[in-house]
């Protein structure tokens, strides 16, 4: 393993003379007992990875990383990282920053989607750079928005809550084409019909963050473009064109997507249609039962028809990270935590979803994705000239 940033931790010794206690020979048993039992309660701490075994290098590791960013925020995952001797900072930035920026003061990188990722591996492996990518989980694409404006949708035919309605209802299906003829039509929330007293005269749309930022952004773009484009992947050829088209249904865009959701957690209605992942919302929901017994059921979630499903990619740009890697990959406790995090981590060794049948095991709802039409991306280039057209985004893939 590369030498830099590694680090030896220091070890414990006592100098000096020997206490007077210890002095003659019918104390020295009593007092080893209690000191033997010290040493072997911190040799358990350290095996469990609760506390760092001395003489055994820590390797620190610096990242960029996009919306994953809570996974390395995570107490208990930086816990099995420990255990495994490896140490994370990371920089926030949207995907495409990401992949604009200068990398070579990070380990690795940890981009939201496809395209970013595809982006760098091109680059590396053009400048005969190291790059190796996992793929470890996924997370779909989904508004977080108020039960009220729901049931709004609902009223107009725009959505449909998954299985039996009910007032508990947290999931919805969103018909992204009746969605959007509402923004083309100039409807506002409050021309829905919200609750009495609640009062919303913006445009009926999605909030997103900058478009020329950040993954989940782009591929709400690629969903509304795939829409609009009467449900099929829109090519080289059409780009431009839909990408003009569609501009004026994109115009409510500005915070970071972290910053939309802890908005959206807080209650703030100024944008109560944020585009997020679901694991964001997941993560919340259990947080909120473990916490006050059940589900918080005034904030739900609208699953477009189209689904995109983002695929976070984590690449190593330097072999001292290859470990981390591996491991955010395959190492079972840290799977296991992506799952408690609300992650799509596949299937268990029975053929079952592993992020269902955990929250199965916590009484939460699991929402159902069976009707969606799993929807393409727009090539790469396509993607850059929609999204020049929508927001005059620079090209950042070749």
């Amino acid at each position: 393993m590369h030498p830099a940033n590694v680090f030896e931790e220091p070890s414990l010794g006592i100098a000096g003379r020997r206490p007077f206690f210890l002095a003659r020979r019918r104390f020295r048993r009593v007092a080893a007992f209690p000191f033997a039992i010290l040493v072997l309660a911190t040799g358990m701490l350290a095996l469990t990875g609760n506390l760092p075994v001395p003489g055994v290098p820590v390797v620190e590791l610096k990242g960029r990383v996009a919306s994953k960013a809570d996974l390395f925020a995570d107490p208990e995952v930086q816990r099995i990282l420990m255990r495994h001797r490896i140490k994370v900072t990371v920089d926030v930035a949207g995907s495409r920053q990401v992949a604009e920026g200068d990398l070579s003061q990070y380990d690795f990188v940890f981009p939201s989607g496809q395209a970013a990722a595809d982006t760098i591996k091109e680059r590396r492996e053009a400048a005969h750079e190291h790059a190796m990518i996992k793929l470890p989980f996924n997370s779909p694409l989904v508004i977080a928005t108020y039960r009220a404006y729901a049931e709004a949708l609902v009223g107009r035919g725009a959505a449909a809550p998954q299985g039996t309605a009910s007032a508990d209802t947290l999931y919805y299906d969103l018909d992204l084409a009746k969605f959007l003829d509402l923004a083309r039509t100039d409807t506002t929330w409050s021309d829905l019909g919200l609750d009495p007293g609640r009062i919303n005269n913006n445009v009926v749309a999605a909030y997103t963050s900058p478009y020329c930022d950040s993954n989940s952004a782009e591929t709400y773009v690629s969903q509304v473009a795939f829409s609009y484009h009467g449900s099929r992947t829109v090519d080289e050829a059409s780009a431009d064109d839909v990408g003009r088209a569609v501009k004026p249904l994109l115009e409510a865009q500005g915070r970071p997507a972290s910053d939309r959701f802890d908005s959206f957690v807080n209650g703030e209605d100024s944008a109560p249609t944020p585009v997020v992942y679901e694991h964001q919302y997941l993560a919340y929901q259990l947080h909120h039962k473990s916490v006050k017994g059940k589900p918080d059921t005034t904030r739900v979630l609208l699953y477009p028809d189209s689904a995109f499903v983002t695929e976070p990619r984590i690449i190593s740009l330097k072999p001292r990270a290859d470990e981390l890697a591996v491991l955010i990959d395959s190492d079972p406790e840290l799977r296991k935590r992506a799952t408690e995090l609300g992650f799509h981590t596949g299937l268990d060794a029975h053929g079952q979803d592993q992020l269902r049948t955990f929250l199965g095991s916590r009484n939460l709802p699991a929402p159902a994705t069976v009707n969606r039409t799993r929807a393409l991306l727009p090539s790469p280039k396509a993607l850059e000239t929609i999204l020049q057209a929508v927001a005059g985004c620079k090209r950042i893939l070749s």
